[in-house]
């Protein structure tokens, strides 16, 4: 199953942003990864957008694979690491059918890209992610949005906790949106071969108080053999 909501071609190509990398995705590198041989830790930045996060992860000698469903996005991320003199490896895909082997990556990073899809889009997306990375590799997920993000439940369902068409908030206009819970990102990420999964929530206001940010991170490892 394609799991590439094709609206984000139109994001993409209609707006330019997203040119700094995640604060949560530094603090998780930092912390597990900084005090070795950077080259040698192989980084998949999964629905990379226009490169915000791809060109950090190589700035700091990740050796960095990136992609995104979006041809518009990748070429933006392309010219991006171009200009910042940073070098990633970049191909369109989709996230639910990963053009990668199984064990080839110590890392998946993802920004935002699992909330852009339906609760099967997910699973399947998790256990492609699970599939590509090493034994004892990790995935680091941000911007889960919970179900206390402004625009909740507006917009076209799709099923219990996904809306496409969001009516407000701060994700209006982005396509198909997820807004999670903490008991089911513990239950999917291990049913997709996960160990139990570190969480975390960041809430925030915008527009003067007027709309409510909030969204997990999670953090997990694919288990030893």
């Amino acid at each position: 199953m394609q799991t590439f909501d094709k609206q984000w071609n139109q994001v993409h190509g209609s707006r330019n942003w997203g040119r700094y990398p995640a604060e949560e995705l530094v603090r998780f590198m930092a912390r597990n990864y900084y005090s070795g041989d950077r080259s040698k830790v192989r980084v998949l930045d999964l629905g990379c957008g226009t490169g915000a996060n791809t060109w950090f992860l190589c700035r700091e000698g990740f050796s960095t694979v990136a992609f995104d469903g979006a041809f518009v996005a990748t070429t933006k991320a392309a010219r991006l690491c171009s200009e910042l003199s940073t070098t990633a490896s970049f191909l369109q895909a989709d996230a639910g059918l990963l053009p990668f082997k199984n064990e080839t990556f110590d890392v998946v990073a993802d920004i935002g890209a699992l909330s852009a899809n339906s609760s099967a889009g997910i699973r399947q997306i998790l256990q492609e992610i699970c599939r590509v990375l090493k034994p004892g590799g990790r995935v680091f997920s941000s911007v889960l949005f919970t179900q206390s993000t402004s625009g909740y439940k507006t917009g076209e369902r799709i099923d219990s906790h996904s809306f496409r068409n969001i009516e407000h908030g701060p994700v209006a206009g982005l396509g198909t949106i997820h807004f999670f819970t903490r008991a089911e990102i513990k239950k999917v990420w291990q049913n997709a071969g996960f160990e139990e999964p570190l969480i975390d929530v960041i809430t925030r206001t915008d527009h003067g108080g007027s709309l409510r940010v909030s969204f997990y991170t999670a953090m997990a490892r694919k288990p030893e053999k």
